[in-house]
């Protein structure tokens, strides 16, 4: 193969002003988002991932960046060893741009409580290996990673990779807001990182957000913590739009209508790219079309429940304590059908632990605090609580994101006043909340606020809240949930966010004993499990079956052409790894050259626009070339 494919930048970006300097790197360091496109994993650019594990049941995913359209057949195999000498399960299958050339498939005829590896094969390469595991029938300690709220431009993605270099996780649960809707220099960026997100502008249309699941797998620890962990995720609203509900939002400066267009449009492109672009298994809804909630079985020892509060049959927020809406009684976070289902499953269930993961914060606080929380309807919270009250267990634990901050909490039925909660006792509690920090988004500290002012609020909590039994307003990482027959645990790893780093430092442990219902604080974090799983190797296997058109060394490398269908103006996406001439021709369906451009591109990300307001409606190619040979060809339909 050339060495010249070496250098290419790949670029996801479709539509991009910015030119970044190339790199020999693949750290992402100093802001410059070409500096970590790694062309040896041609065409398997955006790594490989795994997720929704059953007992005998694993979602593979990847996906393939061609240089055509066409439909592209991808090989995959599973097996027990990293040499693939015992394969349990192979097939084929097939993408194409209907998919964005994302490919998932729900692997069956697997064993419980097996860590496997996979791979994929299309246009001539391998794909990386991946590391995943089916979910346990019986177990005495099961150890997850448990984050959310990861905003690429307001930081690097340390946690992600601390958490690929853990051999003895059994999944990460991530609680949404995978990614950001924000434009570039809007919410969360900072100068101090230099991260920006792409595209530049908000996300609307479908082809917005692929871009953006694209760019952000393309980051090298988030690719890593995929490539060696099966993930179990639900949105937030960060994945759609700010606030998202089932049927809009609340504020016109996160969805106008008149600027913004319809927003069950703008909800199905949301939907539609995550569901493309993450492991996760489909399910249909008759009511709402896609629902994302679902149970795991993890054996004996515990059922996780994923729950969408989000897009299912949440209402409108209000955005005032004291506004009449805040107790109608018709108003849901969680809705009936799929209240109905959760306690449903909860009361038939047999495991010792029942966990919950859930987006926003069920604990109350004694302040005002965000109404987008259950606090913000507080009918249906009582209810909820009623029945988790109903089921005579304090094994109950919430899993909570979206707040960017770390929370403890026993679950009290009256925390404040003269309830029934009794701290250190377990007297008037049903479980415990665990809340994750942001992996990378920005909290206390990251606004106008001093280190002491952190400090000064943090104790005031403290101190008006006593079943909040941890804090921390200010640190960026994620929590490991250990779990025993003894005793459920939550650790608390920290870490930067500001520059690249290799190191984390424990900051606190908590346990609550079996049926005991309150927290304590551990001196130690969890031990690990017994016996690690191997990682996965850092390169793929060799490809032995002589090379392809992926494989041919191209000093211009095309990202892609849109709108298509095309109404007026066309964005084409181009990356050059050094100054390059570059033709890009406009051919009839007979081949005829229609309009033919010229351009010298200096090296980096760019986006060239090719007018077609004035061509009849109809079929034509984008044809790009370069030195006098024809590289890349593409269909589009004009309107």
């Amino acid at each position: 193969m050339d060495n010249l494919i070496k250098a290419i930048i790949l670029c996801t970006l479709l539509v991009i002003g910015l030119a970044a300097q190339a790199q020999n790197t693949f750290a992402h360091s100093g802001g410059i988002d070409s500096s970590y496109f790694d062309p040896s994993l041609a065409p398997f650019y955006h790594g490989v991932a795994s997720g929704d594990p059953l007992q005998d049941k694993v979602i593979i995913w990847t996906r393939v960046t061609p240089t055509k359209d066409t439909i592209i057949p991808v090989k995959w195999y599973i097996a027990t060893d990293t040499a693939f000498t015992n394969i349990v399960n192979s097939g084929e299958t097939t993408t194409d741009y209907t998919k964005d050339y994302t490919v998932k498939v729900d692997v069956d005829l697997l064993e419980p409580g097996i860590t496997y590896f996979y791979y994929f094969q299309a246009l001539g390469a391998n794909s990386l290996i991946g590391r995943t595991r089916t979910l346990p029938t019986n177990t005495n300690h099961l150890r997850l990673a448990v984050g959310s709220c990861s905003n690429y431009q307001m930081g690097y993605f340390n946690a992600y990779q601390r958490l690929a270099e853990r051999n003895d996780l059994d999944a990460i649960i991530h609680l949404g807001d995978y990614i950001y809707e924000y434009a570039t220099y809007d919410y969360g960026w900072t100068s101090a990182v230099g991260r920006t997100h792409k595209p530049d502008h908000e996300l609307n249309s479908m082809d917005d957000y692929r871009i953006r699941h694209a760019y952000y797998k393309l980051d090298p620890s988030l690719r890593a913590a995929h490539q060696q962990h099966p993930f179990i995720v639900v949105w937030d609203d960060h994945e759609i739009v700010n606030d998202a509900s089932t049927n809009g939002v609340s504020k016109l400066y996160n969805h106008d209508p008149a600027e913004d267009g319809d927003y069950e449009t703008r909800k199905f492109n949301a939907v539609t790219a995550y569901l493309e672009w993450m492991p996760i298994r489909e399910q249909k809804n008759e009511t709402s079309g896609v629902r994302i909630y679902r149970e795991f079985n993890f054996g004996n020892l515990m059922d996780l429940y994923m729950v969408d509060t989000r897009l299912e049959e949440r209402s409108l927020q209000v955005h005032s304590a004291g506004d009449p809406l805040v107790n109608d009684t018709t108003r849901t976070i969680l809705g009936k059908t799929q209240s109905d289902w959760l306690f449903g499953e909860m009361e038939n269930s047999t495991a010792q632990w029942q966990v919950i993961g859930n987006q926003v914060m069920f604990s109350q606080l004694n302040e005002a605090f965000k109404l987008d929380s259950w606090v913000g309807y507080p009918y249906e919270r009582e209810k909820i609580q009623n029945k988790f009250l109903g089921l005579n267990t304090k094994n109950i634990v919430i899993l909570t994101g979206d707040t960017h901050r770390s929370w403890a909490f026993d679950l009290a039925e009256e925390p404040f006043g003269q309830g029934t909660y009794a701290p250190n006792t377990g007297t008037g509690t049903f479980g415990v909340e665990l809340c994750t920090p942001s992996l990378a988004s920005p909290n206390m500290d990251e606004g106008s606020s001093t280190m002491a002012d952190v400090f000064a609020e943090q104790a005031a909590l403290s101190a008006e809240n006593s079943h909040l039994r941890y804090v921390d307003l200010s640190q960026h990482g994620y929590f490991i949930l250990d779990l025993t027959p003894l005793k459920v645990q939550a650790d608390y790893f920290y870490g930067e966010t500001q520059t690249i780093s290799s190191t984390e430092q424990f900051a606190k442990g908590l346990f609550s004993y079996n049926e005991e219902g309150f927290l304590r604080e551990a001196l130690a974090p969890a031990p690990a499990k017994i016996g690690n799983f191997p990682a996965a190797p850092q390169k793929p296997l060799a490809y032995s079956v002589g090379m392809d058109e992926v494989k041919t060394a191209n000093e211009v490398l095309f990202v892609g052409a849109y709108p298509n269908p095309v109404w007026d103006i066309v964005n084409v996406g181009l990356s050059v790894n050094e100054s390059k001439a570059v033709e890009l021709q406009l051919l009839s369906v007979e081949g005829k050259v229609i309009s033919n451009n010229e351009y010298t591109l200096n090296p980096g990300h760019h986006k060239i626009e090719l007018k077609m307001s004035d061509f009849p409606k109809g079929i034509y190619f984008l044809q790009i070339s370069s030195s006098g040979k024809a590289l890349y060809q593409k269909r589009l339909v004009k309107k």
